[in-house]
């Protein structure tokens, strides 16, 4: 592996990202080891999966990177696209999946800790979802993975501003379990994955399903034709175009809504 480490403990398999150097901003090869190594986890039998970065640094993931985001000449409702796929196998793995958060998460790092089942973040967690900078869309599926862990109100407020949100309020709002000191993050995640491992694994993965299931259910009301022709207004505009253009000439964008 290249982008990530992995460990297995028992019962418990870990994914460390380990692209340091760019902050684990996520390319395509990444996600891919991150899809073999749930498959392997899964083949196995592991029935915890713990998601973490490398000790003490200062950011979990800084999202997809912005030349890899999908394109406007491409499909503009990508369902399937490279990090959908790892975020419906974290959803789908049949035991829990917990995020260990360190430090920050940005854009496509927070769909990623948002398909995991638990989060345990230090003081030094915040998030931020950063399409509306980049003039990016969002299909149903990854603003309900939103909707699953905040109110609509501080859902559009995460959405419309682009601002990171601390620890201390991401636990205020459910989007953390917990808050432990750096100190002992690790030990305090690898006890609960424990505990977790113990438990009845045929019962833990059918109340995953129910869960999800449940929590997923308005998603088809939602996906209507008039929302596809938006998704795609949105993929083929000018403002798209400007964002990705800005961020990598490191710029503020001049959106003009079109």
């Amino acid at each position: 592996m290249k982008f990530i480490k992995t460990e297995e403990r028992g019962f418990i398999g870990i994914i460390t990202l380990d692209n340091d150097r760019k902050h684990n901003s996520l390319n395509f090869e990444m996600l891919d080891e991150i899809v073999e190594a749930v498959s392997v986890f899964e083949d196995s039998d592991k029935r915890v999966i713990v998601i973490r970065s490398n000790p003490g640094k200062t950011v979990w993931c800084a999202g997809l990177r912005i030349d890899q985001l999908p394109n406007p000449e491409h499909d503009p409702i990508p369902y399937e696209y490279n990090l959908e796929k790892i975020l419906k196998k974290l959803e789908n793995f049949p035991g829990a999946v917990i995020a260990m958060i360190e430090g920050s998460v940005w854009g496509g790092g927070c769909e990623l800790a948002f398909s995991c089942d638990i989060l345990i973040g230090s003081a030094l967690s915040s998030f931020a979802i950063t399409p509306a900078k980049l003039g990016a869309p969002y299909n149903p599926i990854q603003v309900q993975r939103v909707l699953n862990l905040v109110e609509t109100n501080i859902a559009k407020e995460l959405f419309f501003t682009a601002e990171p949100i601390k620890a201390s309020r991401a636990l205020e709002l459910g989007i953390l379990n917990h808050i432990v000191e750096k100190d002992t993050i690790e030990s305090f995640t690898l006890s609960m994955a424990e505990k977790i491992a113990a438990n009845a694994p045929l019962n833990i993965r059918l109340i995953k399903k129910q869960i999800n299931a449940l929590s997923r259910s308005t998603v088809a009301l939602v996906n209507t034709e008039e929302i596809k022709k938006m998704v795609a207004a949105s993929f083929y505009s000018r403002d798209f175009k400007e964002g990705k253009k800005a961020f990598l000439e490191k710029r503020k964008p001049e959106f003009l809504g079109e």
